[in-house]
C-alpha cells in the first residue's frame, strides 16, 4: 500500500479547519513545526514554541465565538502556500466582523516552519 503525502496546500487547509472552524488545538501537535517562525510586516521574526501557538490561536478563540475562514485564491508550489483569505468572525455579542488578508506558510517535512501573515483589512475581497 503506498501513502501519498499531502499538498503543502492540504496541509493549510487542515490548519484553517482543525484550528478555527474546529477550534481543535491539539492538531497543532501534527501541523507545524516546533518551533515555528511568524515573519512580521516590520522586519521582525518572532520564533513560537508548540505551546506559545496554542496559546496565541487560544487567545484568537476567546475573542470570537466562531470563525469561518475561506481561501478565494491558492498558489502553491513544493513548498509554499499563498492563500488570499476572507473570513467571518463572530464575536461574543454575535456581531459580525468580516476580513481578508494574504498569508504565506512554508511547509517542510509535513509541517508548517514559517508564516507571514501581515494585518487582515476590513471587508471582503472584490
Amino acid at each position: 500500500m503506498s501513502t501519498t503525502e499531502p499538498t503543502p496546500a492540504e496541509i493549510v487547509d487542515r490548519y484553517t479547519d482543525e484550528l478555527y472552524h474546529r477550534r481543535n488545538l491539539d492538531a497543532l501537535d501534527d501541523l507545524i513545526a516546533d518551533p515555528f517562525v511568524r515573519h512580521e510586516p516590520d522586519g521582525s521574526r518572532v520564533t513560537l514554541t508548540l505551546q506559545e501557538a496554542k496559546l496565541r490561536i487560544a487567545a484568537f478563540h476567546e475573542q470570537f465565538r466562531s470563525m469561518r475562514f475561506a481561501n478565494r485564491k491558492v498558489v502553491q508550489d513544493a513548498e509554499s502556500v499563498a492563500t488570499a483569505y476572507e473570513a467571518d468572525l463572530v464575536d461574543q455579542n454575535g456581531d459580525v466582523v468580516t476580513i481578508c488578508g494574504i498569508e504565506i506558510f512554508t511547509i517542510s517535512g509535513g509541517r508548517i516552519t514559517d508564516v507571514w501573515n501581515p494585518p487582515a483589512g476590513n471587508g471582503s475581497w472584490g
